[in-house]
């Protein structure tokens, strides 16, 4: 039976058939790489954030602390500005700078 058989050959139904097969078997191939492209991504997204929890969390915990100590140094520096010490000596008694003096961008008031 020539008629019956599964792959037609030639017109307007082999083109579909090509046509699907080849659309299934891009299917397939697309498939399996985006599977391998999510399994890199997932191993890439382990290693950012384990790295950012082990470096870039306690450094801005730092950077907080030192901003939390700059603030009550300049508190201490202003109660012993009121009490007549000049910059000098408090600059000798190991105050930061940035604490005796505020940076000139910070001075400037918006009205």
């Amino acid at each position: 039976m020539a008629g019956s058989s599964d792959k037609p050959v030639g017109g307007i139904k082999g083109f579909f058939w090509k046509a699907g097969n080849s659309f299934y078997s891009a299917g397939v191939v697309v498939g399996d790489w985006s599977w391998w492209l999510a399994q890199k991504g997932g191993h890439v997204g382990i290693i950012l954030a384990s790295t950012s929890m082990v470096i870039l969390m306690p450094l801005i915990f730092e950077i907080n602390r030192e901003v939390q100590m700059i603030a009550s140094e300049r508190v201490m520096v202003a109660e012993l500005r009121n009490q007549g010490h000049s910059d000098r000596q408090l600059q000798e008694m190991g105050f930061l700078e940035a604490a005796l003096h505020s940076p000139a961008v910070a001075s400037l008031k918006t009205k």
